[in-house]
């Protein structure tokens, strides 16, 4: 799992939001689900990543809500997605 000293883009993302209420809604956007959203951002799928489809749709989420949010949540890209657990280290937790 991420820890404080490598934490992945989207963890930080997520810990943007103020609550369970605009994280539901971002991950809706996004196509998935916050649960899913947490187990790629600490790494528990190891370096295998999301779908393509999965990642433009975070990506296109992070765009809409950083707008929204006037730069409160980040906006992360698919290249960022892609490689956050690589670049980081991190290993999947057992």
């Amino acid at each position: 799992m991420a820890t404080a000293k490598n934490t992945t883009p989207l963890i930080a993302l997520l810990r943007a939001f103020q609550d369970d209420a605009e994280r539901t809604a971002f991950a809706e956007e996004a196509g998935t689900t916050v649960s899913y959203l947490y187990s790629l951002a600490g790494c528990h799928r190891g370096q295998r990543g999301p779908s393509a489809a999965l990642a433009l749709g975070i990506e296109d989420a992070s765009v809409a809500w950083n707008e929204k949010t006037q730069g409160r949540i980040p906006k992360i890209t698919v290249r960022e997605i892609a490689t956050m657990c690589a670049v980081v280290g991190l290993q999947p937790t057992a």
